[in-house]
């Protein structure tokens, strides 16, 4: 399993306010904007289940997702380091099988908005 989910996919419009309004609905907090303009979100803190982080980078039409799931130092310990640090959010296997799949069904609606398939 890769350590993170990247789509690369092209648009006809400015994303930055669907994906705004999608990750107020979706529990996704706003992170900022890196030097490079990619957007950062992220869905909880990693205490309960591993942290949600998204990251969106639109470049003209272009545009550039990777969304993955953080697993903490003491989740990490308390597998015997059998889950990786980060993971991305496909389907397969046992190994952080709910947050990847909370992660997964939040980012396929995003997709879906932006007329883009679901991550399988």
């Amino acid at each position: 399993m890769a350590a993170r989910t990247v789509r690369d996919f092209q648009v006809g419009f400015d994303i930055t306010p669907m994906v705004d309004a999608w990750a107020g609905s979706n529990h996704y907090g706003f992170r900022g904007v890196s030097a490079d303009g990619t957007r950062n979100y992220q869905r909880g803190n990693g205490i309960l289940t591993g942290a949600m982080p998204l990251t969106v980078l639109q470049t003209g039409a272009g545009v550039h997702l990777e969304a993955w799931i953080h697993s903490t130092f003491v989740a990490r310990i308390s597998a015997l380091f059998l889950i990786p640090a980060d993971m991305g959010i496909e389907s397969g296997g046992i190994r952080g099988a709910l947050p990847r799949s909370m992660a997964r069904n939040a980012v396929n609606r995003l997709l879906s908005e932006l007329g883009q398939p679901p991550i399988a």
